[in-house]
């Protein structure tokens, strides 16, 4: 069965100047200070590797950039940041922690890489056309960057990446991961805490995350790419885009928070037959919400009457509940109305809103697309 609602909204402008707004990719690389030199850097010849080794705090944070080139990051069971490179001209260590003695192992790690065309001059780190792979303590930071270049990394605490023109892989960290591509796509999986991802012009794929405690939020926005979240239970969770297709799959974390956002693309969730969630949607008129289990939507009561007058006078009559309609919202939620089968909603409006409930309504799901179909399946 259809039923119409009402309680519309037209998007203005100040929703539209948000939604165009480019999610800058993530601020990575700390501010470089005074730094000491772990290793001699004579020139190698071309073709040569460089191999370069320093022993580090086990939780130490450790930056790495180049300007063009592949990295690759791995954590391992020894404290040392081992960099190596069949491209650069000359690696060095710089220590960028304050500390009381300089013998103790580093806490905060910059790895600067020249290249043939900048070595010798420390000023141009960030400049080098080289690809790179560094193996990092499993309990360290790692913040990673590359203009022109895919990134990989794998096993570590905490993970910040950004690429313009190429992919971000990344699986296996354990407290927290932030990563943007201008140009490229981002893959996370087998990974733990927090998560905020962007990328302007690729796919967002997630598999297989989960939150250490109640505070690790995960968040995801694209501008023209698909989002595919499978098995991602944090229990708040956020996902927008301006034109790609938003896909959810893997039961709800109880008392979870999810909010999706689109302006041109569907989103599909798909979730247990058991699955138990309160849904409060606005949908264009065009594109309704196609649903798999049995909603009860909720309806509000009527408005009140006027209070009596002192005078004596006539009560004005009652608003009947149009049969099919959502009264305007003046109070809580009563009145669910049961349907008990897939529907599909549509509206002669703009934008309407929908409030249901399947269940007991244990996780909140939020929606706001303004230009796709929203369908709730079941798996």
């Amino acid at each position: 069965m259809s039923a119409e609602v009402a309680d519309t909204e037209r998007a203005g402008p100040k929703l539209t100047k948000k939604w165009f707004a480019v999610w800058a990719v993530i601020g990575l690389l700390v501010s470089l200070a005074g730094s000491t030199a772990a290793h001699d850097n004579s020139n190698p010849q071309p073709g040569e590797k460089i191999d370069r080794t320093m022993t580090v705090d086990p939780q130490a944070i450790v930056t790495l950039c180049v300007a063009s080139g592949t990295l690759k990051v791995r954590g391992w069971d020894k404290n040392e940041v081992h960099v190596r490179s069949l491209d650069a001209a000359q690696i060095d260590f710089k220590r960028i922690d304050k500390v009381k003695d300089p013998s103790s192992p580093a806490r905060r790690v910059d790895v600067m890489v020249l290249d043939r065309t900048s070595a010798g001059n420390s000023r141009l780190d960030c400049q080098a056309l080289a690809s790179v792979e560094m193996d990092v303590p499993a309990n360290a930071t790692v913040q990673v960057q590359t203009r022109d270049g895919d990134i990989t990394i794998t096993g570590v605490a905490g993970a910040y990446a950004g690429s313009q023109n190429g992919d971000i892989m990344i699986d296996h960290a354990t407290k927290l991961v932030e990563a943007g591509s201008l140009g490229g796509s981002i893959y996370l999986k087998d990974s733990s805490g927090r998560v905020n991802l962007s990328s302007a012009g690729g796919v967002v794929e997630v598999m297989n995350v989960r939150a250490t405690d109640d505070e690790d939020t995960f968040e995801v926005g694209t501008v023209s790419g698909d989002i595919q979240l499978n098995r991602v239970s944090n229990r708040n969770v956020t996902a927008k885009t301006v034109n790609g297709t938003v896909t959810m799959t893997g039961p709800l974390a109880k008392a979870g928070l999810y909010n999706f956002q689109n302006m041109a693309g569907d989103l599909v969730l798909a979730m247990p037959p058991d699955a138990s969630f309160r849904l409060s949607a606005k949908v264009s008129e065009k594109h309704g919400i196609v649903s798999d289990f049995a909603l009860k939507y909720l309806s509000d009561p009527p408005p009140p009457p006027p209070a009596k007058p002192r005078t004596p006078a006539p009560e004005a009559p009652k608003t009947p509940e149009a049969k099919g309609k959502v009264m305007p919202r003046t109070g809580p939620v009563v009145a669910p109305i049961i349907v008990d089968k897939p529907t599909v909603i549509s509206s002669q409006h703009i934008l309407r809103r929908v409030n249901a409930i399947f269940g007991t309504g244990d996780a909140t799901i939020s929606i706001a697309s303004f230009g796709g179909t929203v369908r709730l399946k079941k798996i």
